[in-house]
Formats: C-alpha cells, sequence, structure tokens
C-alpha cells in the first residue's frame, strides 16, 4: 500500500464544518498523514483539530504583504545561480547590426568568448552567442554583448541568448490576478492567488528538507474547507504517472483546489515559482501578451512549460467548499443555504458534487467500481483527444 501524504495548504479554515468530513472521507478513507503548510497570525488557534491531527506543520507568519514572502524566495532560488538565463534558440540582435563586424557604444563583439563559461563576469543586459551550426558563415562563432537590452527578440535555430533575469516584480505588470496578495503602488492584482503560488513554493522547500519526497509514495494537496459528499477515491485507482485533478472549476486552466500528485510528479506541479525566477525572461515573453491570467491559467501553462500537461487526468469532483457564517475568505464569500446552515462558496462546484453523490446512490455496485468506470469515462475523451489538444491564448 502506498504511503500518502495529504496537505492543506496555505491556510486552516472551517475546521467546525469540515473536520468530520475530512477526517472520515479523506484521511481515514486513504489511512493517510496530515501535513499543514500554512500561514498563521497571531491569535491562530493551535486548538483547531486540523493542527491537532497534522503529523508534520510547515508554518509561515501571515503578512499584510506577501512581497516580502516573495523576496525570501527569490533571494533563496538565485542563490548561487548565474545572473544570466539561457535562452537557447532565441536571438536578441537579429535586425540590429547588418554585418557582424559593425558594432557601436551599445553592442560591443567578443573574441574570447565561445560558450557560457565566463559570462558572469560581463556587465551586459545580453549576450548573444551565434553557434558553429548557425547557418550564414559569416556570423558563425560570433559573440556579442548588448549593453542595454532592446527587448526585441526572436527565435532562430544554433544561436543562444544569456540574458540576465528580470526581477520577479516585473510579473506584477502581466494582468490580472495571479498575483493577488502583492502590494504594489501601480499593478497591483485582485484575490489571493499570489499568496499560493508562494505556499507552493514553501511546501515544496520544506518537503525536500524534510526528505518527505522520499518517505512518500503520493501526495494529495488540498484545502480545509471541503465539505465531501463521497469518500475519497482510493490512490490505488489512480495511477501514479499521471496528475490527478477533480473535473471542475478549472477558469480557462486547471483547478487549483485539489491535486493528487506522487513523488515522480510533485516538483513539476509546485515550482511555479522557481520557474518564475529561473526562466523569468521565457515565462514574461510568453504571458505579457495576454491580458486575464488567474491561477488555474498559470497552473496550466507552468505544467506545458514543465512538459507534463499530457500527464493530467480528472476524476469525479466530490466535495465543495463552504464557510461559516462569521468564517474568513479571500476570495468568494459564497451564498448563503438556509437548508443547510452555511454559506456554500461556489455553486457550481456543490452542484457538481451534488451530481456525483446522487448518481452513486443510483449505481448497482460498490464505490470502487463506480469510481473506476466515471474515471475511465471521463478519462477515455481526454486520451482520445490529446494528440491534438495544444495550448494555446489568442
Amino acid at each position: 500500500m502506498s504511503k500518502i501524504l495529504v496537505i492543506i495548504l496555505s491556510e486552516t479554515r472551517a475546521s467546525e464544518l469540515t473536520y468530520g468530513s475530512f477526517k472520515k472521507n479523506v484521511i481515514d478513507e486513504l489511512n493517510a498523514d496530515l501535513c499543514l503548510c500554512i500561514g498563521v497570525k497571531s491569535d491562530y488557534d493551535y486548538n483547531n483539530p486540523f493542527y491537532k491531527l497534522a503529523k508534520y506543520k510547515f508554518i509561515y507568519n501571515e503578512l499584510d504583504d506577501y512581497g516580502e514572502a516573495f523576496d525570501y524566495a527569490y533571494n533563496i532560488i538565485i542563490n548561487n545561480k548565474s545572473k544570466y538565463e539561457r535562452l537557447e534558440g532565441y536571438n536578441a540582435l537579429h535586425g540590429i547590426l547588418e554585418n557582424p563586424l559593425q558594432t557601436n557604444n551599445n553592442i560591443k563583439h567578443y573574441n574570447n568568448i565561445k560558450d557560457n563559461s565566463n559570462i558572469d563576469s560581463l556587465s551586459d543586459d545580453e549576450i548573444v552567442i551565434h553557434e558553429n551550426n548557425f547557418h550564414d558563415e559569416i556570423w558563425k562563432n560570433k559573440t556579442y554583448g548588448i549593453k542595454n537590452s532592446t527587448n526585441k527578440i526572436v527565435k532562430q535555430k544554433d544561436v543562444t541568448t544569456y540574458r540576465k533575469r528580470l526581477p520577479w516584480r516585473e510579473f506584477l505588470k502581466i494582468k490580472d490576478q495571479f498575483l493577488g496578495g502583492i502590494k504594489d503602488q501601480y499593478n497591483e492584482h485582485p484575490g489571493s492567488a499570489g499568496i499560493l503560488i508562494f505556499f507552493r513554493w514553501f511546501l515544496l522547500q520544506n518537503l525536500i528538507e524534510q526528505n518527505l519526497l522520499n518517505k512518500y509514495e503520493r501526495f494529495i494537496i488540498t484545502r480545509s474547507d471541503f465539505l465531501y459528499q463521497l469518500p475519497h477515491p482510493k490512490i490505488d485507482l489512480l495511477n501514479e504517472k499521471y496528475i490527478w485533478i477533480p473535473d471542475g472549476e478549472n477558469n480557462g486552466g486547471y483547478t487549483d483546489r485539489h491535486a493528487i500528485l506522487s513523488k515522480n510528479n510533485i516538483v513539476h506541479y509546485l515550482n511555479i515559482l522557481n520557474n518564475i525566477v529561473e526562466k523569468s525572461n521565457i515565462y514574461f515573453m510568453e504571458m505579457i501578451n495576454f491580458k486575464s491570467w488567474n491561477l488555474e491559467m498559470l497552473i496550466k501553462y507552468h505544467l506545458r512549460q514543465n512538459d507534463v500537461i499530457h500527464f493530467v487526468r480528472k476524476l469525479p469532483y466530490i466535495m465543495y467548499a463552504v464557510r461559516n457564517i462569521n468564517g474568513t475568505t479571500r476570495w468568494s464569500k459564497g451564498i448563503y443555504s438556509n437548508e443547510l446552515g452555511y454559506y456554500i462558496k461556489y455553486i457550481s462546484e456543490y452542484n457538481k458534487s451534488l451530481y456525483y453523490k446522487n448518481k452513486f446512490e443510483n449505481y448497482t455496485s460498490n464505490i470502487s467500481a463506480f469510481y473506476n468506470e466515471e474515471i475511465c469515462k471521463e478519462n477515455k475523451i481526454i486520451e482520445e483527444l490529446e494528440e491534438n489538444i495544444t495550448f494555446s491564448i489568442n
């Protein structure tokens, strides 16, 4: 049997409504351990049942401005790394010089640089290396430094541009709500998605430092305010090579609210902030032309960049988020149900979970057979379309 670690991310809330359902339908159903990776305020209730149950607790002090947390993560990520990012197949010099002998006050030809072994000693914004296989003989093996980047760059074979990495705050210029929770005078995003990006990074750091990627085979990243209409699917039904997410609430990408991962793909799922820092120029260039980014879209884009998007699979959406009358929220306040006595945060999520509950009640076999049938049905469609699906932003 696989060792399973269930992780509640960012916050513990709504325990008075959800803890019993969570304990029964997730922890006990899967015989799993619990990990909290959360922010806490000075008045945090350490007696809440999620905290008491957790075997591992990764705690970060809550901030009014998560820009401080991003600065903290950024400095750790770039430690001992080159100040340049390698953009293979990109030419930042294209069309700027008429011939290889021409230089100017902004562009310098280097005779002694043929690779990236000593470029960190330079101060240019960009270094452009035309490789030995470059199609034009007169440009082969020519290297140039561009003092002040023009930000013009084109894709071209057998050319590599080394460009200084962008400060993470540049991404606030990309609209419009994937960095919520970070204060900025000019480009502040609404919501709290930036906080969730930070906690994905913080979780990954702790999983690595605590060697938990080797202690557990499967990982479930979820939230504490879910009520479950049915028990969580057994892990044995979910092939470990895939990234499993519920079949709804995608908002143009992939839902961020629940994911089942393995030790082989969890890093690719969590390292969004790492890639924003380490591959800042690629991410920025490809994201800047689209004006309505949210966290769900960023997750889908990120999985594509990590070349694991073809491993995404869907499972029935059997839970829904709730809020008590006096409960806190960072985004959706929800709609109050007089019948249930609490707020349903997302009606579409509630309806989807109720659909599966009702469907199972009319099912003639056991719940594992039910899940197996639903999962096979959903993912057969995905597999049939997979070769024709491309991720594009118009």
